[in-house]
């Protein structure tokens, strides 16, 4: 196994309250960059200090629905769910677009064994973790990861049979057209998986989502439901398009974990600020708001 959050050096008081402060002006600057740049600072900002895991560096809410002991083997099933649901497997060229720091591909290509995974991100601390961590799994000729937008993949039309974006695709600018690029790329056949954050179907959101469509206004329709995220696969051109809510086993079942998890004293060393968000009342305070899906979706 990799050394992950047990290779990151101990701070001083000093040093980790320094270092909280660099981050909220760093924070503080993002939305001053281009539109385009702003994702990829942000998680740069956050890097592995800020994370929750034990025993790994992913990045996601994870799948909790089989009771799992820890984030880190949640986040594990989360993978290995969405990697069932695109049916990944040796023939495989996949495109995972906003990889973290590449524990999804490194579980995909020891468990499911895809021909090859290009990561694609803009983040590029990223980017150079996990290169760094797949030659150090002997994984380099398997995987690599590469600087790209979700919005302008830079890969050839019909080069990819599958397409991943686990908890990611909530950042990028534009669903609608991450979904027409990965329809662009993907050969005749090839799947498109996310797993994402969305609005949740409620009286509140639907009439917010309703405004999208009053006359004379031009719909964002990256604010999306369940049911217009179905409808902007479609309409994007694919087909055998399946979208479900896992919510139920995502955000209380976390909620539940993190009351515990903050409490550990390796958790000091996380920003104040991710830690409230992610607290228990945190969870419980925008949680509700929040729909977790999972879409398949085919190339005819």
């Amino acid at each position: 196994m990799l050394s992950t959050t047990a290779a990151i050096p101990v701070e001083t008081l000093p040093e980790r309250t320094g270092r909280w402060a660099r981050e909220w002006v760093e924070w503080a600057k993002v939305p001053l960059l281009p539109a385009g740049t702003r994702v990829g600072r942000v998680y740069d900002i956050v890097g592995p200090r800020n994370l929750f895991g034990e025993d790994s560096l992913f990045i996601n809410l994870g799948y909790w629905r089989d009771n799992p002991a820890s984030l880190d083997e949640a986040s594990r099933d989360l993978a290995r769910l969405v990697a069932r649901e695109a049916n990944l497997g040796p023939a495989d060229i996949q495109l995972d677009v906003g990889f973290g720091y590449g524990d999804q591909d490194f579980l995909w290509a020891r468990e499911f064994g895809p021909k090859q995974i290009i990561g694609m991100n803009i983040a590029t601390e990223q980017i150079e973790i996990a290169t760094r961590r797949a030659a150090e799994l002997g994984l380099s000729d398997r995987i690599r990861f590469e600087y790209g937008s979700a919005v302008d993949l830079p890969r050839p039309d019909a080069s990819c049979t599958k397409v991943t974006a686990l908890e990611s695709a909530f950042h990028f600018p534009s669903r609608a057209k991450f979904f027409a690029e990965a329809h662009r790329v993907l050969e005749p056949g090839g799947k498109l998986v996310t797993a994402d954050i969305t609005a949740r179907p409620n009286p509140v959101t639907d009439l917010a989502l309703s405004t999208q469509d009053l006359p004379g206004r031009t719909p964002d329709r990256d604010v999306m439901d369940l049911h217009r995220y179905r409808k902007a696969l479609l309409a994007t051109g694919f087909t055998d398009v399946t979208v479900y809510s896992i919510r139920r086993d995502v955000y209380e079942p976390l909620a539940r974990y993190l009351g515990k998890r903050l409490r550990d004293p390796d958790m000091r060393r996380v920003n104040p600020l991710l830690r409230a968000t992610f607290s228990r009342p945190g969870l419980l305070a925008w949680g509700p708001w929040a729909d977790y899906i999972i879409a398949t979706a085919t190339k005819a």
